[in-house]
């Protein structure tokens, strides 16, 4: 370390300060953006610096004339815990990386034998067991073969992503040709990664680089903190477990209340999660092992989205089941039969699984209760190593990624295009800030408003991470082809992401600018011809920020679901308040955090125009809450080791935030809750209606459109249900005295034949919400079935279906 005299630089009044330069020894201007200033407001002798488990302390005593140290690399650490996010991993990463190429060569041989064992084995669960290894691993192995990214977790990551990304617009396009054949074009992708990363496997071995399966670089630096704090995590690990184990065991899916999930657990569960999270604690801020701090991150998606599947055995979610439809009419049909159908405009999600389904034999309807668990572990993935973009602190990415996983009340992974398409936004977002983002040059005193505005803005912000052009444009490419899977998947999302993709492009951090161009121009091909059925669905232009912004709470109309509603937008709020705070923090050098601020809270400004059916405010919190696991992460984690209260402290406020997501995402389970009697009474109108028929739901809780041929039925009404609950001329106000207003609205409707579904679970749901009278569904079923004008068609434990018979009574 050298020291030198220098102009004295503006200093706070009555503060010592010391600069902590980044570059050569005796530079006579270094630049602003290398230089960081530490002061000491007690005066005390040292000022500390801490990077990672480790402090520096450099003496600012007032005999030390020096004001200047100059250090010998970049120092993460300058301002407080915010001054975390000033790191460069990815820089570090290539210059210490191990080269991974041979070890994803290796996982691509493997996955592309795995799929063409699929081809091969008998129809059923193993071959969708083998095809998900091709699915997940196998394409993305190939190409991250040849890329050297030098880091494993972000190369797993995008492996993830790139095959994923690959399956979906193989499916899409082949489905738009009119070439669908699964089981060849399945072959066809199996067959190219295991020729090709076989050949790059043999190609880099005999070029000397070596297959790396174990750990590779410097071991994580850990601090022996004794035996008994060492032990813990593992003791709470099981004791959580099996509390949670124990607590679901003794629960049937008839004892869920009006209160949720949680509260049926009862306090075995709430034991056994503070337990859980008081050994993560004691983790996080002891030794911090890595391993160790995975296995909770690795159980809290198993406990928040395995049990529902495990507790009821059927897909959560009434809505659900038209997504199987769809995924049953492209297999069986191999060809798109409706233009007017949303599903059917974006159906790169819906014809990815069907290609499985189509090869495996198994219905969609037999899987899709896993989906959520399935992308609760792969978003953990994804979100790991988009932090691992801004952070190297593992405390902290730890931490971000658990208060994700647990604050993340809305159920973005279930069997739907939005749980694909939010994994892959998040692996774009990946690419972009590893090589496609960084501090934009600025030479000269900045003028005017908007420039200071610029700079100030950027003040602080890492450098670019070395890349040749060539780099950059594969990298490009690469997200290219993901968006382009996001957009023939999901219509509101492409929209999201744009909105911070404009500004940090605007502010010059986005480069280069062409990147921008071609996904605006690839979003507006695909997304133009489609809007008018989009917005004919779903409310895009309303302009009403307060409305586009409160969700459903318009429908707030029972305690329980004001409860359950009224804890989620707490949590949403609280945690958007701890990220500004983190923001505020770190506002001299906004830098810092201005990338995470951006892409996390710039899609709230689409709520100006539009609540997409109400579905606006969730999704954008949705994106968000990586993000926001990161700034608050920073707050909560960025000094690296705490004492025992503090360890306790945070299990228990973890624990807080755990039932309070738990409560927004399950606290509605007995409406949300599909039984199999109404799955069995669904399948068999399909089977057994008349086409071109009409079906009328009391109450929209019920699983329609599960079969292929539902475009057959409500035609018109293709993409929507016809609910009576929901409509104002019945809405609170509905019983068997109604029933000749509820003929001649079904008459309206002009389908030769007409079906109307009352059932146990339809009483639920409006007692829940409130929308009907207590007697409302016995009193309708008593009089239908005294009524000469209906009859019961199906008839099953739960749940009737009454077809209307009659003619219409003269005027």
């Amino acid at each position: 370390m050298q020291q030198r005299s220098a102009d004295k630089p503006d200093q706070p009044v009555g503060d010592s300060t010391v600069r902590i330069v980044v570059g050569a020894a005796g530079e006579a201007r270094p630049a602003p953006d290398a230089t960081a200033v530490i002061s000491t407001v007690d005066k005390d002798a040292t000022t500390r610096l801490e990077v990672g488990d480790k402090t520096v302390r450099i003496p600012v005593g007032p005999d030390d004339s020096s004001e200047t140290r100059f250090m010998p690399a970049p120092v993460p650490t300058t301002g407080g815990p915010v001054g975390a996010l000033a790191e460069q991993p990815a820089a570090a990463d290539h210059e210490t990386g191990a080269d991974h190429r041979p070890e994803f060569a290796l996982a691509g041989v493997v996955a592309a034998v795995a799929g063409l064992l699929a081809l091969v084995v008998p129809e059923g669960p193993l071959s969708l067991a083998l095809l998900l290894v091709l699915a997940l691993f196998g394409p993305g192995a190939a190409l991250l073969s040849v890329a050297n990214v030098r880091s494993r977790l972000v190369s797993w990551a995008l492996t993830v992503a790139g095959s994923l990304s690959v399956l979906t617009l193989l499916a899409a396009i082949t489905l738009w040709l009119r070439v669908w054949q699964p089981a060849l074009w399945i072959g066809v992708l199996a067959g190219a990664t295991l020729i090709g990363s076989a050949y790059q496997f043999f190609r880099l071995t005999r070029a000397g680089v070596p297959l790396i399966l174990g750990r590779a670089g410097k071991p994580h630096a850990t601090v022996d903190n004794g035996v008994v704090l060492g032990a813990i995590p593992f003791v709470t690990l099981l004791a959580g477990v099996g509390l949670w184990i124990l607590a679901l065991a003794q629960l049937s899916p008839d004892e869920v209340g009006l209160y949720g999930f949680s509260a049926a657990l009862g306090v075995p569960f709430v034991v056994g999660m503070l337990l859980l999270f008081i050994g993560f604690a004691v983790e996080l801020f002891g030794r911090a092992r890595p391993l160790v701090l995975a296995a909770t991150l690795v159980v809290l998606p198993i406990v928040m989205q395995a049990t529902v599947p495990l507790l009821d055995g059927t897909i959560e979610y009434a809505w659900t089941y038209k997504h199987v439809g769809v995924v049953d009419l492209i297999r069986d049909n191999g060809s798109l039969i409706s233009g007017s159908d949303i599903y059917q405009q974006w159906p790169g999600f819906f014809s990815a699984v069907a290609m499985l389904s189509h090869i495996s034999g198994i219905d969609a309807i037999s899987f899709a209760a896993w989906s959520s668990l399935t992308f609760a572990l792969i978003t953990s993935l994804m979100t790991a190593a988009l932090l691992r973009q801004f952070t190297q602190d593992r405390r902290i990415i730890a931490l971000a990624v658990l208060l994700f996983q647990a604050c993340m009340w809305v159920d973005i992974g279930y069997f739907s295009p939005q749980a694909l398409v939010y994994a892959l936004m998040l692996a774009f977002w990946v690419i972009v800030a590893r090589w496609l983002i960084g501090a934009p040059e600025i030479k000269a005193e900045p003028k005017g408003r908007i420039g200071r505005l610029r700079a100030w803005l950027v003040q602080g912000m890492p450098p670019r991470i070395p890349a040749d052009a060539r780099t950059r444009r594969w990298a490009a490419l690469g997200a290219t082809g993901i968006f382009a899977a996001i957009v023939v998947s999901h219509q509101l999302s492409p929209v999201l992401m744009m909105v911070p993709l404009f500004a940090l492009t605007i502010l010059g951090i986005l480069r280069p600018k062409k990147f921008l161009v071609g996904l605006v121009a690839l979003m507006l091909i695909f997304f133009v011809p489609r809007l008018g059925s989009v917005n004919s669905q779903y409310s895009l232009f309303s302009f009403d920020l307060l409305s586009n912004a409160s969700g459903n709470s318009a429908s707030w109309k029972t305690p329980e679901q004001e409860f359950s509603a009224t804890v989620a937008r707490a949590l949403a709020i609280g945690l958007w308040l701890a990220a500004l705070v983190a923001i505020f923090l770190s506002r001299k050098k906004l830098g810092r955090v201005l990338v995470p601020a951006v892409i996390g809270f710039l899609p709230m400004v689409t709520l100006v125009a539009g609540n997409y059916g109400g579905e606006a405010i969730y999704r954008v919190f949705a994106f968000s809450m990586p993000f926001v696991g990161l700034l608050i992460g920073v707050l909560w984690a960025g000094k690296g080791r705490r004492g025992v209260p503090a360890m306790l402290a945070s299990g228990v406020m973890l624990t807080v935030l755990l039932l309070a997501g738990l409560q927004g995402l399950q606290g509605q389970l007995m409406v949300h809750q599909v039984r199999a009697t109404d799955i069995d009474a669904a399948e068999y109108f399909y089977a057994n209606a008349e086409p071109g028929s009409g079906l009328i739901l009391v109450a929209p809780n019920f699983p329609t459109k599960l079969e292929a041929n539902y475009g057959d039925f409500n035609k018109g009404h293709v993409s929507v249900d016809i609910s009576l609950i929901g409509d104002p001329l019945f809405t609170g106000n509905l019983n068997g005295s109604r029933l000749p207003d509820i003929e001649t609205y079904i008459r309206s409707m002009n389908y030769p034949t007409n079906y109307l579904v009352v059932s146990d679970a339809m009483d639920d749901y409006t007692d829940y919400f409130g929308t009907a009278q207590d007697d409302a569904m016995q009193s309708l079923d008593a009089a239908l079935r005294a009524s000469s004008n209906w009859k019961v068609f199906y008839q099953g434990p739960g749940v009737a279906i009454f077809q209307l018979t009659g003619q219409a009574a003269a005027n």
